[in-house]
């Protein structure tokens, strides 16, 4: 009998679960049927251990050696093979790194190696920052999967040339550019799907050729009403890309538009039914690069202007108009015998905020930096000062170092440790409470946060195929910003005096047979505010991912994914209430290639919460619990 009750409890004998499961894989296959398939022997590539990246263009792929930083990426074959229909769902994908989409809105909330350390994560896109969305989130949503090129995911500490912002670790995104031309000359790409809860999605990339110059264009949009009454949302896309390369040169122009128009259903202890928003953001990125016989260089600008319209529960209107613009450069500068390797580069930023309630504000950013890596084989050493000037914050100071040993054939010790300064955004400063989402509000007398963070680790291939990694790390951190709520159920962050985070991540990936594959990473981590003894925030002490994928010989893909999270406290102060429960969570993706009308397409089938698990990732925010999408797309 309490076998039977725990069975039920962990979903294991939720009918309804099974019969909506069955009836999307019947009508997957029945889709299958009615279409010619198109068999595919290749292997698939997996996720890749890597050491650093350099900025530079084409150089990103060209000098990846063994080199103390820890690396994870994942290349655009990989991501339309795994059929990635968001940036978001990459990242998860990935080993120790775990997304939470906002509730409402295009926000995305990333953290690496269990979070809750410090500072947000810094997301690149492009070698410059992307935009911080109002609650913290990262804006990930404006950016087509199709037009990425590699996601490359940086375990802290983080080398210098990433930028300020980056003690919790970096996500650096590369966009198209050069693309492959194929014989046929134009190329396309078609995305039809639908699903739960109202979902339907369409988006189509085209790409043009011309000379030495291509034209790629993207664009789409989508509906989902939600699960939560106001919770519908509606966004589109579009975005061109200008790529015109030659004698060793390149020019590459990005324009990107989205727009979302969506509800706030709030927090469950604190509803708001009527909150509405509309959020605009129209960005140009351009890009100069090339090499020469000292040196390749970047030069690179861009611009964001983005609105946010918010209407409240009670009807009152506000508005958040943000603009940034700014300027970098990049060099890199290898020793004749590659034995020796230096990177310098700048980066000028303006940023400027106008809200209704909480007023204008404005911060100018400069920072420098320099890293040099010593080859002295089998050694490698890395040694980077960056210095960094704020208007608001005045001059803050970085470093990073680290050592890549081989103890072994095949296996490297790897240890880093780096100095960081974090100034507090926007929103942390001079947030206000905004429509139906957790009311907050800024503390103008926030300090910075100043980072210690450390690791070590060891990393082994074995057979030419399998790879093994443990890493223990530490993060320090002084002044680290959290959020407290009060008894109105208003939070505001505080600076805490000091924090700790420390533990040990494990990644395992094997390959089984040439088309099957295993990935398991594990991290275990204690956290503490030295003031109270309390754990931080969003930190849980266990956290896991299992990610099995294979391909049969027909050439349908399957893969699931098991994550699972210990508990958790979404307060600085851990409170039952607000305590977020264990939980374990899968997601499974199916895909199949077929020929239709003579092109060739892939039909596809993503199911969310297979188990139905009823869990929060954020306290008041109930995820939407079994989800499916199934579509399909076409090349031509």
């Amino acid at each position: 009998m309490n076998l039977k009750k725990n069975c039920c409890r962990y979903g294991m004998f939720n009918l309804s679960v099974y019969l909506r499961l069955v009836i999307g894989i019947s009508l997957f296959f029945i889709t299958l049927d009615s279409v010619r398939p198109a068999y595919g022997n290749e292997a698939e590539k997996t996720t890749h251990d890597i050491g650093e990246v350099v900025v530079v263009g084409d150089k990103i792929d060209d000098f990846i050696k063994e080199n103390p930083s820890r690396v994870v990426f994942m290349d655009a074959q990989e991501i339309e093979k795994r059929n990635f229909q968001q940036v978001h769902e990459v990242l998860g994908s990935m080993p120790g790194v775990d997304v939470n989409n906002s509730s409402g809105g295009p926000g995305t909330r990333i953290s690496i190696r269990g979070g809750g350390g410090s500072g947000v994560v810094l997301v690149l896109i492009d070698g410059r920052p992307a935009s911080v969305m109002q609650f913290g989130g990262v804006d990930l949503g404006s950016i087509p999967i199709d037009i990425v090129k590699k996601i490359t995911v940086f375990m802290p500490p983080v080398p210098v040339w990433l930028g300020p912002g980056s003690a919790a670790g970096a996500v650096f995104i590369e966009t198209k550019n050069k693309m492959p031309r194929k014989k046929s000359g134009d190329t396309g790409k078609i995305r039809l799907s639908g699903g739960s809860y109202g979902l339907a999605t369409a988006s189509a990339t085209g790409q043009f050729n011309s000379g030495d110059s291509q034209i790629m264009i993207s664009g789409g949009g989508s509906h989902k009403d939600g699960r939560r009454d106001n919770s519908q949302k509606d966004q589109g896309h579009l975005s061109l890309h200008y790529d015109r390369e030659k004698d060793g040169k390149g020019l590459h122009i990005n324009g990107k538009l989205f727009v979302s128009d969506h509800g706030i259903s709030g927090p469950t202890y604190n509803p708001t039914p009527n909150a509405r928003q509309r959020y605009e953001k129209a960005s140009l990125d351009m890009k100069f690069e090339g090499v020469s016989d000292l040196a390749a260089f970047t030069l690179k600008g861009w611009g964001d202007l983005a609105t946010l319209d918010d209407t409240a529960e009670n009807q009152s209107k506000s508005r958040l108009d943000t603009l940034s613009t700014g300027l970098g450069t990049d060099f890199f500068i290898a020793g004749a015998s590659g034995k020796n390797e230096l990177r310098l580069g700048t980066q000028a930023e303006h940023i400027r905020v106008d809200h209704t309630l909480t007023g204008e504000h404005d911060r100018n950013q400069l920072s420098a930096h320099g890293e040099y890596n010593i080859r002295t084989a089998p050694v490698v050493y890395t040694l980077g000062v960056r210095g960094e000037y704020a208007s608001d914050f005045h001059f803050s100071p970085g470093g990073h170092a680290g050592i890549s040993i081989p103890v072994f054939k095949d296996t490297f010790l790897k240890a880093n440790a780096g100095y960081s300064e974090q100034i507090p955004s926007f929103g942390q400063l001079y947030q206000s409470s905004h429509g139906a989402m957790d009311h907050v509000r800024g503390n103008p007398d926030l300090d910075k946060e100043k980072i210690i963070s450390s690791g070590m680790g060891l990393d082994h291939r074995f057979a030419g195929k399998h790879q093994f990694s443990c890493s223990f790390f530490r993060t320090e951190t002084r002044n680290l910003i959290k959020y407290e709520r009060d008894i109105n159920n208003i939070s505001e962050p505080v600076n805490l005096n000091r924090a700790v985070k420390q533990g040990v991540e494990t990644v395992f990936q094997f390959k089984i047979f040439d088309r099957t594959d295993i990935d398991l990473s594990y991290t275990w981590q204690e956290t503490e505010n030295k003031d109270t003894g309390h754990e931080l925030s969003y930190a849980p002490r266990h956290s896991g991912k299992l990610i099995f994928r294979t391909q049969f010989l027909t050439g349908t893909r399957f893969e699931w994914v098991t994550r699972g999270y210990a508990d958790q406290y979404s307060d600085s102060l851990n409170t039952e209430t607000e305590k977020l429960d264990a939980y374990f969570a899968t997601d499974v993706k199916l895909s199949h290639p077929v020929v239709v009308f003579e092109k060739q397409a892939l039909v596809f089938a993503d199911i969310h919460n297979l188990f139905d698990k009823g869990y929060a990732a954020h306290f008041g925010y109930p995820d939407d619990g079994f989800t499916f999408e199934c579509g399909m797309s076409f090349n031509f």
